[in-house]
């Protein structure tokens, strides 16, 4: 079951998040070299996710992520941004979507919204 996550502090969110917990699979550089983790998802929007990863990735850094949604059969290979992290729990703004891909997030959180309910 998923819920809608809340935003703290004076942030604001531009985009509803909703609890996950699927498999993801990152493509980055750590130390020079080209690495592929696996990793886990902690929270989900339709502009990105927190990821929990076992590497420490650097704040600005690029990486790809490949994984397949709640209810999909479709995988997602996307680019992503690291806008923070704290050990391993990192947050991705997604970059470059695809009509398509968007449509697909865009989905996927609207499902995710009304089991929330």
């Amino acid at each position: 079951m998923s819920s809608p996550l809340t935003s703290t502090g004076t942030g604001v969110r531009r985009s509803r998040r909703f609890r996950v917990n699927f498999p993801i699979k990152l493509f980055t550089m750590v130390q020079q070299r080209r690495c592929v983790l696996q990793g886990r998802s902690h929270d989900l929007s339709e502009a990105g996710m927190a990821i929990y990863i076992p590497a420490e990735l650097q704040v600005g850094q690029m990486v790809q992520i490949e994984f397949i949604l709640p209810d999909s059969t479709k995988r997602l290979g996307v680019t992503a941004v690291v806008r923070d992290c704290s050990g391993f729990r990192c947050g991705v703004e997604f970059l470059s979507l695809t009509l398509a891909e968007q449509k697909v997030l865009t989905d996927s959180c609207d499902r995710l919204a009304a089991t929330s309910v």
